[in-house]
């Protein structure tokens, strides 16, 4: 059986081409004509027809085009298309039908369309055009052949005339508008279009201006006049002088002149002529080479009101013309009165300028130039004279002189009267003498009828009698302040019987006629002189002459207290002087001295009178002795009854270094100095619940570092700036601890040194501190400005710290010197204990023998005049004397003293101190020696210097006395001192600084 296989295939498709628009184009004919219709032209309007020959009854959809440069496409429905805007070019149709619009016939013939300008033109051309006036329009086709042409003037877009020339006769405002001319080609379809023209008819007829400049023709000269119609132009001008033609029809709007006389002016224009309105009248006036000036007949610089015045008209080389006068007073004319003479009366009014000039009574129009102005100044108010005297006092058998006077003003005589009594005297200098007391008046007149001035104020007269007077102070100070209370008396000698009265001259004003004056509260008011006189009190022109004044300055302040401390730093067991001053300087106080003590309810501190001062002290200054620990103090004054009291002073402050055991600062770390942006820590310690930290810094204001707390205060402070302060506890049981100074520098090097004391024997170490926190190697160390090491070791050790010591240190390093900074050296403490006898014994002679040989070395040496020490190869100095025997029950050996310095530096010995040995040495041949005891004496002595052979006191010497074993003997009642191994040492102080000892 065959089997038979089926295969079936799908189609595929691909993607649809883009579409073809195929077109039917009938082969209808068609055709475009143009219809120019008048309405439309005139509104920038063409109608476009298209005929379709043969469509049958195929309805269309008509398809216009322009050829012109910018196409133009349209569709219609209807054949026929209004264009609303033509220009030149060809515009043509086609049809489409309306069921099929891929079915359209082809395009028809394009229509051509000419579009160009005309010209309008107006005769005559005016800018502006006035009622009456006529006016041509006329529209220029550029065409000699105008029969061709249809021509129509428009106005406002509607025609008023239908050729091309048109004339307006008589304008009126009405006629006013926008004009235009269109001509449409008779054959052609050609349009002409002309530009638009504003045609303005003002309905005012114009006015000419006429200008003189100037108005006035000066003598031989001549003045040019001008006329102008103001927004028009074309006209020509008639000029007219006193209603006659002098020129007329002028086409240059200015003309010249010389003679004086009324002018005007007017334009015409046009045929016939249209006239403006006459000018304004412009006289213009001719000067005559004659002067004119004004006269016053009081030559017065002020006026014033009520005097007549009187002024004057005079015309220079007048002869014998007629003359007319005028005048002015500023810009004011006053009314022609043709008077030479002006007399009138001073009002508030009449101040100003004053001129005239004269004119010919045979020409009107003939002048002299105007005078140079006279100024007047007339003062509204009456005058007053002033009535002056060199003294007001006669003295005896004397007189004085009174002076009368009027301000800013001259020509006047002088007035005097007594006692408001008729005229005494009439002067022209204003002066007179007089020998009475009594009471004076004056005033002045001047001009005809007499003008007067104000009476003066009256001016009292005195005669002085004999007597005298001084003003004295109760208390007798000059200088006061606010608030105080003072007591200025007038006290006379010789007063007699006669009953006095008092004036006084003070700051203030007072009416007063007592002999005091009671100031019970005094303020700055009071500050000045006060002087005084005694006056009679029956005859009340005679006085005393003044006394001499007394001058009082009060202070508006209260008085301040200045508290000054010396020395602010103290020594161990150092006085203390206290000075208090009151500012500004004054009399008749009593100071009084407080001690400040801390409060721990209180930022403040409360004050304790010091003793002796419960009544205030006479002097302004206070003892302490035996200051030992940091206090602050305070002071006031007071003086006067009621008692004034000034402020308290500030607080000056007495610092010590020594530590309190009931109250004491530490810094950490443990130095004086300190790189900025350091942290230093400062705590107080102590018998007290309560602490702050004070702080003073240097030229500044005493300030707290921390507030009360009752667990301790501690101040920590991050050094941001360069400078100085001093610190201190204080604790609210009223203590204050030691002081320490900290010092802030901003620079590459400081010196590390304790800030407390150093007491003595102690060691102490000093080094230099680099900025990045190291310690510098190779350090030179300085103190008191002398080099005291100068190798590679990195401090300054001090082993067994002395007197000497004391003082500025300092160092250098890689050209880098630090600050320097005091290192203060407190004295060692005394034991408590029992001391041995034998310690007793070795230091008494030990002492004994010491002093004993130097006072006999200096007064030795100082007979010989200089000093024997000799250097030996050992090293050791030494120094061979001869001592006289000490003579024990008449039996006494001599005794041969030997003292050596050795020199560590060449023996080669680390020794803490140099030392000197004193060798005793004593001869005894009959007397038993007792065994003495094994021990070592050291004393501590400090010797002055007397001479060059003499030691100093800034360092420290320790004496080595030695006993021979050898020979001993006895002393009645005691056993002698054995020569031992052992030896005794005393510490003095010799001229040169040592014992720096320095390690690595």
């Amino acid at each position: 059986m065959e089997t038979q296989t089926r295969v079936t295939t799908k189609t595929y498709y691909t993607s649809n081409s883009d579409d073809v628009t195929i077109e039917i184009t009938y082969s209808n004919s068609v055709s475009v004509s143009l219809q120019l219709d008048w309405t439309q032209v005139i509104r920038g309007q063409i109608t476009v027809r298209c005929q379709i020959q043969g469509g049958g009854d195929t309805q269309w959809v008509y398809d216009w085009e322009t050829t012109s440069g910018q196409t133009i496409t349209h569709r219609t429905y209807t054949n026929s298309w209004t264009a609303s805007a033509f220009s030149s070019g060809g515009y043509r149709c086609r049809g489409t039908n309306r069921q099929d619009p891929y079915s359209s016939t082809r395009w028809s013939e394009a229509a051509a369309l000419t579009v160009s300008d005309a010209v309008l033109t107006l005769d005559p051309s005016r800018s502006r055009y006035f009622t009456g006036e006529s006016v041509t329009f006329t529209c220029d086709k550029k065409d000699d052949k105008r029969t061709e042409w249809k021509t129509r003037l428009i106005k406002d877009g509607g025609e008023i005339a239908s050729y091309s020339g048109y004339i307006i006769k008589i304008l009126s405002t009405g006629d006013s508008g926008r004009y235009q001319c269109f001509s449409v080609h008779r054959k052609t379809n050609h349009i002409k279009r002309s530009g638009t023209i504003d045609l303005t008819v003002s309905a005012e007829r114009p006015k000419a201006r006429l200008t003189a400049g100037p108005s006035t023709i000066s003598v031989g000269g001549s003045v040019t006049l001008s006329c102008s119609v103001d927004g028009s132009d074309g006209w020509k001008y008639d000029w007219f002088r006193s209603a006659a033609l002098i020129r007329t029809n002028t086409e240059s709007n200015s003309i010249r002149i010389t003679d004086g006389g009324n002018y005007y002016c007017r334009g015409g224009r046009g045929n016939p002529v249209y006239y403006t309105q006459n000018s304004v009248s412009v006289t213009v006036e001719e000067t005559v080479s004659n002067q004119a000036a004004v006269k016053r007949q009081h030559d017065w610089p002020e006026i014033f009101k009520g005097e007549e015045i009187t002024l004057t008209c005079e015309i220079q080389a007048g002869g014998d013309t007629e003359w007319e006068y005028e005048w002015t007073q500023g810009n004011r004319r006053r009314t022609p009165d043709g008077r030479k003479l002006w007399v009138f009366t001073a009002s508030g009014s009449s101040s100003g300028n004053y001129k005239c000039r004269g004119r010919q009574k045979t020409n009107s129009y003939s002048f002299t130039a105007w005078s140079d102005p006279l100024r007047l100044t007339v003062t509204a108010f009456k005058p007053k004279a002033e009535l002056r005297s060199d003294e007001t006092d006669i003295p005896v058998g004397g007189s004085v002189t009174l002076s009368c006077s009027v301000t800013s003003s001259s020509g006047w005589k002088y007035y005097w009267y007594r006692h408001k009594s008729s005229e005494v005297l009439i002067t022209q200098d204003g002066e007179t003498s007089v020998s009475q007391e009594g009471l004076y008046w004056c005033r002045g007149g001047r001009g005809n009828p007499v003008y007067y001035t104000q009476y003066s104020d009256s001016v009292s007269i005195n005669k002085n009698v004999p007597n005298k007077v001084v003003v004295t102070l109760h208390p007798n100070w000059t200088q006061l302040f606010s608030g105080e209370t003072i007591t200025v008396r007038c006290e006379m000698d010789d007063r007699g019987d006669t009953e006095w009265e008092y004036e006084w001259k003070t700051p203030r004003t007072t009416n007063t006629q007592q002999n005091e004056v009671n100031i019970s509260s005094a303020s700055s008011s009071h500050s000045g002189n006060y002087s005084c006189r005694g006056r009679m009190r029956n005859a009340q022109h005679n006085t005393t002459e003044w006394s001499q004044s007394i001058r009082l300055t009060v202070s508006y302040r209260k008085a301040q207290c200045v508290l000054t401390a010396s020395p602010s730093w103290l020594s161990p067991g150092a006085s203390v002087a206290l000075s208090c001053e009151v500012e500004p300087p004054s009399a008749g106080w009593r100071f009084y001295w407080y001690q400040t003590v801390p409060d721990g309810s209180h930022s403040s501190y409360r004050y304790e009178l010091l003793p002796g001062s419960e009544h205030g002290t006479e002097q302004g200054s206070y003892m302490l002795d035996g200051h030992t620990h940091t206090a602050g103090y305070v002071c006031r004054a007071a003086r006067g009854e009621p008692v004034y009291y000034t402020d308290y002073s500030k607080a000056a402050f007495v610092w010590s270094g020594d530590v309190d055991p009931s109250a004491s600062l530490t810094v950490s770390p443990d130095t004086v100095q300190h790189f900025t942006r350091d942290s230093v820590s400062l705590s107080c310690e102590g018998n007290s619940a309560e602490w702050r930290v004070r702080r003073f810094p240097e030229g500044g204001f005493l300030s707290s570092c921390s507030h009360w707390t009752t667990s301790g205060s501690r101040c920590d402070i991050y050094t941001s700036q360069s400078g100085s302060a001093v610190f201190w506890c204080e604790s609210g049981s009223g203590h204050f601890s030691n002081s320490v100074n900290i010092t802030v520098h901003d620079a590459g090097l400081i010196l590390m040194s304790p800030v407390r004391p150093v007491t003595e024997g102690l060691s102490v170490s000093l080094s230099c501190k680099l900025k990045t926190g190291q310690k510098a190697s190779s350090v030179f160390f300085y103190h008191n400005e002398q080099l005291i090491q100068n190798d590679s070791r990195v401090e300054l050790n001090i082993s067994a710290v002395s007197k000497s010591h004391e003082g500025f240190y300092k160092c250098w390093y890689q050209g880098t010197e630090s600050p320097q900074s005091w290192m203060a050296v407190n004295a060692s403490k005394t034991s408590n204990g029992k001391v041995p006898v034998m310690l007793v014994v070795g230091l008494v002679c030990g002492v004994g023998l010491l002093l004993l040989l130097l006072l006999l070395s200096c007064h030795f040496r100082r007979s010989k005049g200089s000093c024997f020490i000799r250097p030996t190869q050992s090293g050791t100095l030494w120094i061979s004397k001869t001592t006289p025997s000490v003579s024990q029950n008449q039996n006494q050996s001599e005794a041969r003293v030997y003292e050596s310095v050795n020199d560590s530096e060449n023996t080669g010995k680390d020794e803490d101190v140099p030392y000197s040995v004193i060798e005793l040495k004593s001869f005894e041949k009959n007397r038993r020696q007792h065994k003495p005891a094994e021990s070592s004496v050291y004393s501590d002595l400090k010797i002055r210097p007397a001479d060059v052979c003499s030691v100093s006191d800034d360092a420290l010497l320790y004496v080595q006395v030695k006993h021979s074993k050898d020979r001993r003997k006895r002393v009645k009642g005691k056993p002698s001192a054995a020569a031992t191994d052992e030896a005794v040492y005393s510490q003095v102080k010799p001229g040169t600084s040592f014992g720096y000892d320095a390690a690595m």
